[in-house]
């Protein structure tokens, strides 16, 4: 039976498979699915289904599948950390877990004859991985630093957990969102530097007359035909209202977004159809009248938490720590736990640019917690350029992706650290695939990958280089400036950029190769050949001072 929202309209083929059976049908079958294996699964509830529940296909390692969990507000206690880590310990070399763009985090290698077990494993550490994927509302980002924010003006946890259990009917699987024309992102700011204009729905904290309430943005996308920032809908709504009027934005979309043209599915291009005042004027009808916006808006600059920082609470301190591309193993997973254990309140923060904030720290603890090796490898004050790289999980394992996205930036945020100083933080996103699952606009430089031709006429990996990106009061998305640059001419290009448009300066090094420079190398020997002599990201006055008194000598 065609729900009734989809009568008369015209569907394509995923849309038709969607109408046929909801992905939440499978829920009843997944022991059976791990009895008989995937080969012997239906295709369609393989790989397309089974996205209800978290579980993705994955050709790139087929029979290895990806289980996306639900992280809302991304907080994890240190009990559900080492049910993670114990999962992806199970597989070896094939598993890891990635934290994604959304503060949520992806598992590897999970084979389906696991999946009972692991979903009951999960459920009792009250983590549910339903409605995870696809067309779904996927997981609810707010503050990473939600209560315990000096800047704070809402804690966003009790909002952003009770807006999940209203989206998943508390993790049991919610009909009425269930069959979306694509995927639904929201977000629930708590200050003003929580950035999250890229989603569908943002809530954004601001009192009337002393009375706590939301303005309401929508319409936020970051797509393969569209990407453009969220919208005012010049609404106001008193906090118990959120999850009523995501409810009526959510089923008026539901009920008339584009169900044919999938690339033109989501809810940016249905209000942009309609516009914003005929949008705002169908809410009222089942809503009643919303009051106007008294003026919201996101005035700051997003703040870096890297290093440790003080609390609202007095004498405790929240550490943010760097967690390249955001890719973790097993016992990285089990030492964060030990270490939230040790020194913080038991529990780990995710944020939107793949990293970690640990709370709870007591003024006592802080040089010993400094001391812990597992900082070595995540630091406190990661060099600049890898501290901005953000990236998509790239054709490693993803279907869609066309290049290789964690280990090149990987490869080349490093290699860029090592030869540039650059003063300030800057976002560079990467994104393997048109899709931009690594927000690639939103980066100061952002890279889509493709496949292009070289200058040899191979086709080979390639990015699309975009600039100027940016957040807080002066928000705009990324222009493209550059098409179709191949890997292994990227690093150059990423570096000429970084110097011409983000002041970035070239470290000054002697080495024994330099030709002209080299009867320098016999004064300067005692400090190591291939050295920096100046380098403003660590320091080095002393290096310095050694190198101008032998010169001056």
């Amino acid at each position: 039976m065609v729900q009734y929202y989809l009568e008369g309209k015209k569907l394509n083929k995923v849309e038709k498979n969607k109408a046929a059976k909801d992905g939440l049908e499978i829920g009843k079958d997944i022991d059976k699915f791990a009895e008989m294996g995937w080969e012997q699964m239906d295709k369609t509830d393989l790989e397309l289904r089974l996205k209800w529940y978290g579980m993705f296909w994955r050709p790139k390692t087929p029979g290895k599948f990806m289980l996306r969990l639900r992280i809302p507000n991304g907080i994890i206690n240190a009990e559900q950390l080492k049910v993670i880590a114990s999962i992806v310990a199970r597989y070896g070399e094939n598993g890891s877990c990635d934290i994604t763009t959304r503060q949520n985090i992806q598992l590897r290698g999970v084979l389906i004859s696991d999946l009972p077990e692991i979903l009951n494993r999960l459920k009792k550490v009250n983590i549910s991985t339903t409605q995870s994927g696809f067309d779904n509302p996927r997981n609810v980002t707010g503050n990473p630093i939600a209560g315990v924010d000096p800047e704070e003006i809402i804690d966003t946890r009790i909002y952003t957990s009770k807006m999940q259990d209203h989206l998943t009917n508390e993790g049991k699987g919610n009909s009425e969102f269930s069959n979306l024309p694509r995927k639904w992102n929201t977000a629930i700011a708590g200050s003003k530097d929580n950035f999250l204009l890229h989603n569908d729905l943002i809530f954004h904290p601001v009192k009337i007359n002393g009375v706590l309430g939301f303005s309401v943005w929508i319409g936020g996308v970051l797509s393969s035909v569209m990407n453009e920032y969220a919208v005012p809908l010049n609404a106001w709504v008193e906090e118990e209202k959120i999850y009523e009027l995501t409810s009526i934005i959510l089923s008026l979309w539901r009920d008339n977004g584009e169900r044919n043209i999938r690339p033109k599915g989501r809810f940016r291009f249905y209000l942009d159809k309609i516009g914003i005042e005929k949008f705002r004027d169908l809410i009222e009808k089942q809503y009643g009248e919303l009051k106007e916006d008294p003026g919201s808006i996101f005035s700051d600059e997003p703040r870096s938490f890297f290093g440790i920082h003080s609390q609202k609470q007095e004498g405790k301190y929240f550490a943010g720590i760097h967690v390249p591309v955001g890719r973790l193993l097993a016992e990285d997973l089990q030492d964060l736990a030990n270490i939230c254990e040790n020194f913080g309140d038991k529990e780990i923060r995710l944020t939107e640019d793949q990293n970690i904030i640990i709370t709870g720290i007591d003024t006592n603890l802080i040089e010993e917690f400094k001391e812990q090796s597992i900082l070595q490898k995540f630091p406190l004050e990661p060099e600049t350029i890898a501290a901005g790289t953000v990236s998509c999980t790239g054709n490693t394992y993803c279907g869609f992706a066309l290049t290789n996205t964690k280990d090149q930036a990987l490869k080349i945020s490093h290699e860029l650290d090592k030869e540039l100083d650059l003063k300030d933080e800057l976002k560079i996103h990467w994104t393997g695939c048109p899709n931009s699952c690594g927000q690639a606009y939103m980066g100061g430089i952002g890279l889509t990958g493709k496949k292009a031709k070289n200058k040899e006429g191979k086709a080979v990996e390639a990015y699309d280089i975009s600039i100027g990106g940016s957040q807080g009061p002066n928000y705009k998305l990324g222009e493209l400036i550059k098409k179709s640059v191949p890997q292994d001419e990227l690093k150059d290009v990423l570096k000429d950029l970084l110097i011409s448009n983000f002041d970035a300066k070239e470290k000054i090094f002697l080495s024994k190769k330099s030709g002209s420079l080299s009867r320098f190398m016999n004064w300067f020997s005692p400090l190591g050949k291939d050295k920096p002599l100046i380098n403003r990201a660590n320091g080095s006055p002393d290096i310095f001072s050694k190198f101008m008194n032998r010169i001056s000598n």
